[in-house]
């Protein structure tokens, strides 16, 4: 972490993220991580993921370069 902290693990599961327009986004392998209090995402790991993501005025954008899909 950015703070030289450590944190256990408790569970690894699946979520989704409910967007405007089309179907929910899936993220699986998601680490549940007790007394973070910021969610985290890691770009590195969308992009190894198969996801190109663009950050612009506040908002992420993520391109599935295997779907086409935005």
């Amino acid at each position: 972490m950015g703070d030289d902290g450590r944190y256990n693990v408790t569970g690894i599961g699946t979520i989704s993220f409910e967007r405007e327009f089309g179907k929910p986004f899936v993220l699986k392998e998601v680490m549940h991580v007790p007394g973070l209090k910021k969610n985290l995402i890691s770009v590195a790991m969308l992009e190894d993921k198969g996801y190109d993501v663009v950050l612009s005025k506040g908002k992420a954008f993520l391109h599935s370069k295997t779907t086409g899909e935005t």
